[in-house]
Formats: C-alpha cells, structure tokens, sequence
C-alpha cells in the first residue's frame, strides 16, 4: 500500500509539472513605484483572512509589497507552479513540503498560517451518521478532503493505521470546503473534514463536529511533546527566499500588522469574514475564530515527517532546519 501510495504522490507532482512546464506568467503589470511585486497563490478560508484583511487594508503596500493574489483550491498545483515561477508565495501544507523536499522541489517554508490545538480546533472530522464517533468506524466508508494530497489527508491516514485501517480501506473525495455541507446531506460523502468557518456552517445543519485530525496526529507523532498543529503554511522557493529576506520579512511583518487588526477587533473580523467568506453571519457569530500565527521553527516540522512518512507519502527523512526559512 504504502508504496503504491508513493507512486500515486510522485505521479501527481509530475503531471502538473509536465503540465505547467510550457505555461508562462502572462499580462504582467510593473507594480506601483516604490513597491515591491509579489505574487501569491492561496484558497479563501478562514485561516487565510490575515491575507484578505491586509489587502483591503492596504496593510502590504504600507509595509512596500504590491501582493498580487490568484485563488484557487489545489495545494499541490500550487506547489508545482512555485517551481516554474508563477508565484513567490504559495499557500501548502507541511507534508507537501516534506513530498516536495522529496521530489527535489526546492521549497522553503517562510512562514506558519495558524496554529490549532484540542482546546482551539481547525480540521476537525464530521460523521454523517452521528453514531460515527471514532475514525475507526469510517472504514470502508467515503471522507471529503479539500485536497487528495497534503497534510489533512495524512493525517487522516496516520491516525486510521493507528487502529489497524489502512489507507485503501477508506475513499478519499476532493470536496470544496463550501460544498461539503451539501455533500454531506446529500449522502455522497460519509464524513468531511472541515476548516473554520465552514465546519461551523456544518455544524449548523445538525452535524457533531469531532476532534481536529491534525493535532490529533501531531500528538501522536511527537508522542504528546507537541501540543499545537499546523494545517496549512506559506511556501517560497528557496532561491527567491534567499534572494529577497525584505520580501520575506515584509510579508510576515504584514501578516502579524493583519492578525492584530483582527484580534483586536472579532466583531470586525467576523464582519470581514462574512463579506468575504459570504458565510451567513449568524453561522459565524456562533464560530470561533482562528488561531492565526505567524512563527514557525524546524520542531515544528518534526512531527509531520512522522505522519507523512507513516502514511506513505515519503520514504526518507527530510532536513526540516534546510526547509524552514530562517530570519536573519
């Protein structure tokens, strides 16, 4: 399994890379004088507000960057397009970077996204059938995943091995975070595994929310010794991360200036959610907000070689001090 698993991995990564391979960045514009252009790729969730809120606050230009963002669903696409120069930063995850790594894709990360933990969940699983109660009893069952490669799905994967389900024992489907409500109500799906705020629009239809699947895992990977998960962080390529440490540290000075905006203010940040999101504000008032964190340190990484190794997805054990951008 784990290497059939593998194979499936390394030949995604290498069809979108045959296919991004003859794709060019068209109709570039010259940033506004005295700013610096970025280009960033990422999906519209909770977790990436901070991004949102510095646009419509004109949070990046104030701190030199001209941010160009393209949106979109698929965290390995992203992955792949970093390579080809489409974009500076990418949104991804922890074990795509550990795949990337693997595949001789020279990524770093530069900065984390959020941090989620038992008492201040994120990617938590959610039964159709609310006698489902443990992940072992999704065996041979169907599970939503806004992505088929990545950190949700291995540590899904990770935590079923733990009790003896294996990863072809389930059907992993890619299913929007916004859709997977309906999926779940239509019956296409068995369980879902959602993010803020949309598993708090699942909630609302009658659904039981369980734990997070990926502090679950990092727990369990580091035997308890971390407590906080990562779910998605944001991806360079090393050369342009060498190349532009002021890009670096502009970005993440604007992602913290962002986070205070919003923790300073939850009423304001739902309503920007809302707007954004056009999630109903009544679901929201009744959704927490996330954990929005900006540091990341190679410990933090540690874990998912564990998990991702575990469920397959790599066979070595990549440097995590080489993929963790490190601010000088």
């Amino acid at each position: 399994m784990g290497c059939n698993w593998i194979r499936r991995v390394a030949g995604l990564f290498g069809s979108i890379v045959l296919l991004l391979s003859g794709c060019g960045t068209n109709g570039e514009q010259a940033p506004p004088l005295g700013l610096t252009r970025v280009r960033v790729a990422m999906f519209s969730a909770g977790s990436t507000l901070p991004v949102h809120a510095a646009v419509v606050e004109h949070i990046f230009e104030r701190n030199g960057l001209a941010v160009e963002l393209t949106e979109g669903q698929d965290l390995p696409v992203f992955m792949a397009a970093l390579t080809k120069d489409q974009y500076d930063i990418a949104l991804s995850g922890p074990t795509l970077i550990l795949i990337g790594a693997e595949k001789k894709l020279d990524i770093q990360i530069v900065s984390s996204l959020q941090r989620s933990t038992r008492a201040e969940p994120n990617a938590v699983w959610i039964a159709r059938d609310p006698a489902v109660t443990s992940l072992a009893q999704l065996k041979g069952k169907t599970i939503g995943v806004p992505s088929l490669t990545g950190t949700i799905v291995d540590a899904v994967v990770y935590l079923l091995g733990r009790t003896g389900v294996q990863r072809d024992e389930v059907k992993f489907v890619q299913t929007p975070f916004a859709t997977m409500g309906d999926h779940l109500d239509a019956g296409n799906v068995d369980a879902v595994v959602a993010s803020i705020p949309f598993s708090g629009t699942i909630t609302a239809r009658g659904f039981t929310p369980r734990e997070d699947v990926i502090v679950e895992a990092v727990r369990a990977a580091s035997d308890g010794s971390v407590q906080s998960a990562m779910t998605t962080i944001w991806a360079s390529p090393r050369a342009f991360a060498e190349a532009n440490p002021d890009t670096v540290r502009a970005w993440r000075k604007s992602l913290e200036e962002a986070i205070a905006y919003l923790d300073a203010d939850e009423v304001r940040a739902r309503a920007m959610m809302h707007d954004w999101l056009k999630v109903p504000a009544a679901v929201l008032d009744r959704s927490a907000l996330p954990d929005w964190a900006v540091e990341v340190t190679p410990q933090d990484l540690a874990p998912y070689v564990v998990i991702t190794k575990t469920a397959g997805s790599i066979s070595t054990d990549p440097d995590v001090n080489s993929l963790v951008w490190q601010p000088r």
